[in-house]
């Protein structure tokens, strides 16, 4: 089932155990360079979406991989490396 979250959702969701994975994709649209980011949750619910902007509840865009990675620390994901 493919599900969005909000930041506050998110945090909420991770305190319960909800996610297990994450990860950070290129979003770039018309040369901006931005990044997304989708969370999953055990094979056994199916539960994968992306991060969403709390007020349009679309696709929340970071600007820079730092502000991208800041997001999954403040919901509470260790992200200690990037692998290419």
């Amino acid at each position: 089932m493919l599900l969005n979250w909000t930041m506050a959702e998110a945090k909420r969701d991770f305190e319960r155990g909800t996610f297990t994975a994450f990860e950070i994709y290129d979003s770039t649209l018309m040369d901006v360079p931005t990044w997304s980011i989708s969370l999953r949750g055990p094979v056994s619910t199916k539960s994968a979406g992306v991060l969403v902007d709390a007020r349009t509840k679309t696709e929340r865009k970071f600007r820079t991989l730092d502000a991208a990675v800041a997001a999954l620390r403040a919901i509470g994901f260790k992200a200690a490396r990037l692998e290419g």
